[in-house]
């Protein structure tokens, strides 16, 4: 064999054996560095590093929330009239977020803009992808939710066991942290898909 030939084959054959220079992190580091980010960003991109500048503003932590809860759900076809169509989220009785929820108006949820609006009663609420039930409307939760029962509606509330009773999303405070419970059967009832991502952080109540 000429001596360039064996001299390029034996480049060839270190080229290959070479070990790599930098192992790679193992899936499940991967996943849980990927679990990790999405748990922070689901609190703070919306509302940045304002959300916990100071003290614990609850309510503004959960109009982010309101705000990514949509962004993670599909609604069925026909809902929207139009592609760029608003997505509706609607406060159900009395507003316990003050000015939260103007940074979320005119967001965008894909193709969406989003729309908020408060109403006083229940008539109205089928108009709405979003429904959020204040603690002050818990006397009439159980009424809000049969008269919501099937539509593609998404229904969130930080009442007591919302999600056992019914709802779809229940927020829970903790230690100044908002986790959250999703009723997976309710959700598919409406016909509505929530990604796996978002059930990945999510706490599955029956």
């Amino acid at each position: 064999m000429p001596t360039s030939r064996m001299a390029g084959s034996a480049r060839r054959g270190a080229q290959k054996r070479a070990p790599p220079t930098q192992s790679k992190p193992s899936l499940a580091f991967r996943w849980h560095q990927a679990l990790l980010v999405l748990a922070f960003w689901l609190t703070t991109a919306l509302l940045g590093s304002t959300v916990w500048a100071g003290e614990f503003d609850e309510y503004s932590v959960k109009a982010a929330y309101l705000y990514n809860f949509a962004k993670y759900v599909e609604w069925p076809p026909g809902v929207f009239d139009r592609p760029d169509a608003p997505v509706m989220i609607c406060i159900a009785g009395e507003n316990p977020f003050g000015a939260a929820l103007s940074v979320l108006v005119g967001k965008a949820v894909g193709s969406h803009p989003v729309d908020v609006r408060a109403v006083s009663s229940n008539t109205g609420l089928e108009k709405c992808h979003v429904v959020f039930i204040s603690r002050a409307e818990q006397s009439r939760a159980r009424v809000l939710l049969a008269s919501l029962a099937r539509l593609p509606i998404l229904t969130v509330s930080d009442i007591d066991d919302f999600a056992r009773a019914g709802g779809m999303i229940g927020l829970v405070e903790a230690e100044q942290r908002i986790r959250f419970d999703i009723n997976l059967a309710t959700a598919r009832q409406a016909n509505l898909k929530l990604s796996s991502q978002l059930l990945k952080l999510a706490t599955i109540v029956e």
